[in-house]
């Protein structure tokens, strides 16, 4: 054994494994600039892009990848080279094929995306499994449901006036961020478990707030270091980083909880809801139902979309309002010709509150990330002129095709009446606009049957939530709420680079 380990260490040897490793990572990076058959594509982009995934893993962790593929976009056209086996379009029909046609399986990115172990919609490859999670979903979505529900969220939003009246009595600002993630948990509670959390009522917190933090550090880390480096940080005794990876552990047990709790509905209920669907689904094949474990991991995805998505919109709908006075006031004056302020079938119906909410989102996306799909093996896809070989990872965000200068002029200007104009003293839909087109480059919801599921939900909390701000406050920003601390960063979710939000509310009831 010594005579083996002394051969091994002579200078000669030494010299030999050196210069191989040299040559292999040599080999591997000309192979990846010149040689690969994507690189024969000639696609472009910054040479050291395509070289492993370094540029794409460095800006994972930095937490800018959204902006930084716009960058490229912007400097190098709508097709962008972003790794040795991975290109980014922005290109709307190139983005449409990607995400609709069943030719593009998700990317490995999703197999990170789970629960105690445990698949759900997000993150499943299998369009079986997909639709099986699409069937039990179904009745949480369901007109009668959301109606219940709407109905049901009217005491949470005097709740949220109560709480902004309170928290804004001394003439202090408040964190909008931090108090609209209590308050779409609060309405999530209602909403998929029939369990009220009652955060902003009792002014207690819940540690899946906290929890939802954690988890989206740990899976951007997932995402982006190597499975080696990964294990590694875990064993680094920091305590925050403890909370990191203990993380998924804590939801699904918070998750476990509220089954165990959640209230029975009479299967075959119209006004089911999610946790109770998942409870009652039964396989159609073979009768089985649904393992708790599966309905909590799914559960877990909710919450976590739900929650962070929808208050980081929210964020960024007040902090607009309290930054354009303008918008605010039109705003307002549509929310005054109602009868009632919470009426969910009015709201739908104000053409002005919409294209706010439209071109807020838009610009401002949660979600509006680069979103992997692999092309199928086998089967080459012609995209945007380029034939992209079998195995390469492809996406798009909505952050970048939202941007699109010939389909949206001024495209960092948030404006409403790029969507609607005032006709006979009415707001109404622009006649004189490419609406097909914006419409097309518009899909921070996502795009085809992995859409997002819960975005009527999703609208209905936020049209009521600014229903019920808009009614009784004027906002103002504060000194520290600036365009740089709204800054995006990506977090998987893309928010605020402050981690807050701090406005004034001054009271302005619409009945006063």
């Amino acid at each position: 054994m010594e005579s083996a380990i002394h051969r091994l260490l002579q200078p000669d040897v030494l010299i030999t494994s050196v210069v191989v490793l040299v040559s292999a990572f040599v080999g591997q990076i000309v192979w990846d600039l010149w040689f690969s058959p994507l690189a024969r594509q000639r696609i472009p982009g910054p040479w050291y892009t395509a070289i492993g995934d370094v540029w794409y893993g460095l800006h994972g962790v930095t937490f800018d990848r959204t902006t930084a593929l716009a960058k490229l976009f912007k400097r190098y056209g709508p097709v962008v080279r972003v790794g040795a086996n991975r290109v980014a379009f922005n290109d709307v029909q190139a983005v449409h094929t990607i995400y609709r046609d069943y030719a593009f399986n998700k990317g490995d990115f999703f197999s990170h995306f789970t629960y105690g172990g445990k698949g759900n919609t997000v993150m499943t490859t299998d369009p079986v499994v997909h639709g099986r999670f699409r069937r039990w979903h179904a009745p949480g979505f369901r007109g009668d449901r959301l109606r219940k529900t709407a109905i049901e969220l009217v005491e949470q939003m005097d709740d949220l006036a109560d709480r902004l009246k309170a928290d804004s009595a001394t003439g202090a600002p408040v964190n909008v961020l931090h108090l609209l993630k209590l308050h779409t948990l609060d309405m999530l509670g209602i909403a998929l478990f029939d369990t009220k959390f009652l955060q902003l009522r009792k002014g207690e917190e819940q540690p899946i707030v906290q929890y939802n933090l954690y988890y989206l550090v740990d899976l951007a880390l997932r995402t982006s270091l190597s499975a080696g480096l990964y294990n590694a940080v875990r064993l680094l005794p920091i305590n925050a980083l403890r909370k990191v990876f203990a993380a998924d552990s804590d939801i699904c047990n918070f998750c476990g909880k509220l089954y165990d709790a959640a209230p029975e509905e009479p299967a075959g209920s119209d006004a089911m809801n999610l946790m109770n669907a998942g409870k009652h689904y039964r396989d159609p094949v073979t009768g089985e139902p649904e393992l708790k474990e599966q309905v909590v991991a799914e559960m877990a995805a909710f919450l976590l979309a739900g929650t962070d998505s929808s208050s980081v919109a929210l964020t960024y709908l007040l902090y607009e309002l309290a930054l354009q006075p303008a918008i605010y006031d039109k705003v307002r004056a549509e929310i005054e010709t109602l009868s009632n302020v919470y009426d969910i079938g009015a709201l739908r119906a104000l053409p002005y509150l919409n294209a706010f909410l439209k071109d807020c989102i838009r610009v401002r996306s949660p979600t509006g990330v680069f979103v992997e799909r692999k092309v199928s093996p086998g089967n080459p896809a012609e995209l945007a002129g380029y034939l992209i070989p079998s195995g390469t990872v492809v996406g798009g965000t909505s952050w970048s095709t939202g941007r699109i200068q010939s389909i949206f002029p001024d495209p960092e200007r948030i404006d409403p009446e790029r969507w609607v104009a005032m006709k006979e003293k009415k707001w109404m839909e622009r006649d004189d606009i490419p609406l097909a087109e914006m419409n097309a480059a518009w899909w921070p919801f996502g795009l085809g049957v992995r859409a997002c599921v819960g975005r009527p939900l999703a609208e209905v909390e936020i049209l009521l939530t600014l229903a019920a701000v808009v009614s009784n406050f004027r906002l103002r920003l504060h000194e520290n709420t600036t365009p740089e601390s709204m800054g995006p960063q990506d977090l998987t979710v893309i928010g605020p680079r402050a981690g807050q939000c701090f406005l004034y509310f001054d009271p302005n009831p619409i009945d006063a």
